[in-house]
């Protein structure tokens, strides 16, 4: 019986294995196939499709759909008449330029506004003031007499406050379409100015008037090199680069040049600086004088003793010997001629050292410490904030302008600005790159600096020894103030 089943599987076997010698010799080589050379066709089912196939690529979003303006709207020639500074050494502010130039930069802010004014049908202007301090009567006047002169204007820091404090501006919450998640708007200064809910002054990129005043510290490689100092660039990437670190680079440098005994203005120095750099170290080490409470209300900060601990390791930094900031001018001319290891200044300076023969780097202002997680870059007062005025009267059209001005922004003007201009050509090495994207990346405002109810601010740049004695003297105004301000500016206060 065993023998019988063997026999018949063997038989079986042997018919399957003919069979498929069969079918193998009268399939069709690849070569003798008809059409060998046509595409091949695929199943009509996508869910069918075989792998490695290549699916059309989806559509690129429109400015329609990222920004949720309605398409082909049309604002029959309106005229967006912006208020500007004019450009300045220290800030590029203005948003209109003349014709193309070949310049990579003014050509994006040409062929931007071209494609917004065509987009949405509407013409761009600008009335670019000489005087950035003399922007907020300009403003006011308007304002007061209800003309609409203006549709937005860009101010310093301190006067687009002004113009808040004065019940001048919009909620910018109130515009159609505003959307503050969108990435062409500043979420470092969305969050660090925002009052219970209300937008008053906001930074993005339809300008790049906020980005011009990111503060930094270049330094001269040269004297680096000469002290056999170790690279700056590396003790930032390690994480290690602090304020004790920087004095301690500072000091090493420091010598009397001219051999008179006495340190002065043909001397080498460690640092040369000016008193906004108060405030650029204590925000570089995380601290502020005002930040939203848990309702969003802005509440004095400054009354901690971290606060305290930073000013007075700043005002070590700042009143040694081996730092000099009685002089803005200096800065510049000591860092063209050699004369300091560190200088700061905002980044707009790059354009105006590119043609310096010393070679220098760029990198973030230092922690306090090295227990402090992140580095934190101040944007200086000079930065360009946006305000609208309170008589705008069709919040939606300003809202869709503002909105499609600061997609096309991000999309043409930021990589001209940042790409191609400032990491690229006024940058001179590599390394300088990664640390403003750092920079970049870790900007960070304080609204009592901004609006310095009390004068607190502007005390604390004097350079007072004690923080404290500034904060018993003025502490009880500023609160006042900040009272006032909030009534102005609709701001309520829950009751304790």
């Amino acid at each position: 019986m065993k023998k019988g089943k063997a026999l018949r599987l063997t038989a079986l076997l042997l018919a399957l294995l003919m069979a498929a010698l069969t079918a193998c010799s009268t399939a069709p080589k690849e070569e003798d196939a008809p059409n060998a050379d046509a595409p091949k066709t695929t199943n009509s089912d996508p869910a069918a499709s075989t792998p490695g196939e290549t699916e059309p690529e989806p559509e690129e979003p429109t400015v329609w759909d990222l920004t949720g303006v309605p398409e082909n709207t049309n604002f029959d020639g309106w005229n967006f008449n912006a208020l500007v500074y004019q450009n300045q050494t220290w800030g590029y502010c203005e948003l209109c330029v003349e014709d193309l130039k070949g310049e990579v930069l003014n050509d994006a802010f040409f062929n931007r506004n071209i494609e917004v004014e065509n987009l949405l049908g509407i013409k761009i202007t600008q009335d670019a003031i000489p005087d950035p301090w003399a922007e907020p009567q300009y403003f006011n006047t308007s304002v007061t007499a209800g003309d609409r002169a203006y549709a937005a204007a860009w101010m310093r820091q301190e006067q687009s406050a002004s113009c808040a404090m004065n019940d001048m501006c919009l909620d910018l919450n109130e515009l159609g379409y505003i959307d503050f998640s969108h990435p062409w708007w500043d979420y470092h200064c969305i969050e660090d100015t925002t009052m219970a809910g209300k937008n008053y002054l906001v930074a993005g990129d339809i300008s790049i008037a906020d980005k011009e005043a990111i503060w930094v510290i270049y330094f001269d490689k040269q004297n680096l090199a000469n002290a056999q100092l170790e690279s700056p660039y590396e003790i930032v990437e390690s994480g290690k680069w602090t304020q004790d670190k920087m004095m301690e680079l500072m000091d090493a440098v420091k010598q009397d040049l001219d051999g008179d005994g006495q340190m002065g203005r043909t001397d080498l120095w460690g640092l040369l600086t000016h008193p906004e750099n108060f405030a650029a170290s204590w925000m570089a080490a995380g601290e502020r004088i005002v930040r939203p409470d848990q309702n969003g209300i802005p509440s004095a900060a400054f009354e901690t003793e971290r606060f305290v601990n930073v000013w007075d390791k700043t005002i070590k930094l700042m009143k040694s010997d081996s730092c000099y900031y009685e002089s803005i001018a200096f800065i510049s001319s000591g860092l063209r001629d050699g004369y300091t290891l560190f200088a700061t200044e905002v980044i707009a300076f790059l354009r105006a050292y590119r043609d310096n023969e010393r070679d220098f780097g760029v990198i973030p202002m230092p922690k306090y410490d090295e227990d402090q997680e992140d580095y934190h870059t101040y944007v200086a007062a000079g930065s360009g904030l946006m305000i609208a005025p309170k008589t705008t009267d069709d919040v939606d059209r300003l809202g869709a302008v503002l909105e499609v001005l600061g997609q096309t922004g991000r999309e043409q003007i930021l990589p001209a600005y940042f790409d191609v201009c400032i990491k690229t050509r006024d940058s001179r090495d590599e390394q300088s790159g990664k640390m403003l994207d750092i920079c970049f990346g870790t900007r960070c405002y304080d609204i009592g600096m901004i609006f310095d109810w009390g004068g607190i601010v502007s005390t604390l740049e004097g350079g007072i020894d004690s923080c404290t004695r500034v904060f018993a003297a003025k502490g009880k105004l500023m609160k006042t103030n900040m009272s006032k301000a909030f009534e102005v500016l609709g701001i309520e206060v829950p009751e304790e």
